[in-house]
């Protein structure tokens, strides 16, 4: 599994801090220094060697092997949300020549960056879509939204957006009031485009996974 061992080794070296003050791929209003910390993307050796044990194993595999390789984010858990953020990755891996992973399927999550920022780099480079499941800005969204945002020029173009959608003002309020992963969200849906689909309860998000080709 060449191709990962050169990312991971890739992902541990420690480059010179890159220049974004001028790149064309942010969206004006939005402080790149806000969503970019190069100090939580470099892995000690220790979780370097972590990284790449992670990403060994039969699901890389079936995942190369895959004509649609769907990468899964959102609140993970066995909450609501968790739930239903598997039943999309469930649809999507029924698809015939289709694989649907979440980074938890490797032993990653967002309490661990130093792990988490790297592995969703690795993999979301072998995706062919990335697909967020949102509700709200609870737990470990600011950040990742941040980190989609700042990579937008790589995912723009396989980016998926399963935005829950609540039937007034002050409930859109409760489940989205944090203004900083607003405007993270916002500059994500103006790069998605028509691949913004809204629901509002389950059996809507189960419609809107079937318009993800």
């Amino acid at each position: 599994m060449s191709t990962t061992d050169d990312s991971a080794d890739r992902m541990a070296e420690d480059p010179e801090p890159e220049d974004t003050s001028s790149d064309e791929s942010y969206i004006d209003g939005i402080d790149a220094a806000e969503l970019y910390d190069e100090t939580q993307l470099h892995p000690t050796p220790e979780q370097h060697e972590r990284l790449k044990n992670g990403l060994h194993g039969e699901l890389f595999d079936d995942i190369r092997r895959a004509d649609r390789r769907y990468l899964v984010i959102g609140r993970g858990g066995g909450d609501g949300p968790g739930e239903r953020r598997q039943l999309v990755c469930d649809r999507l891996d029924s698809r015939t020549r289709a694989v649907a992973f979440r980074l938890e399927d490797f032993g990653f999550t967002s309490d661990e960056l130093d792990l988490w920022a790297p592995a969703f780099d690795i993999l979301s480079e072998v995706s062919s879509h990335v697909v967020g499941v949102l509700e709200d800005f609870s737990g470990g969204h600011v950040w990742e939204l941040g980190f989609l945002y700042h990579h937008q020029s790589h995912v723009r173009d396989i980016l998926w957006l399963l935005k829950r959608v609540y039937g007034s003002t002050e409930k859109m309020r409760e489940h989205y009031d944090n203004g900083m992963a607003a405007s993270h969200l916002a500059a994500l849906e103006a790069a998605a485009g028509d691949r913004v689909i809204t629901w509002t309860e389950q059996d809507d998000l189960v419609t809107a996974v079937e318009s993800i080709p």
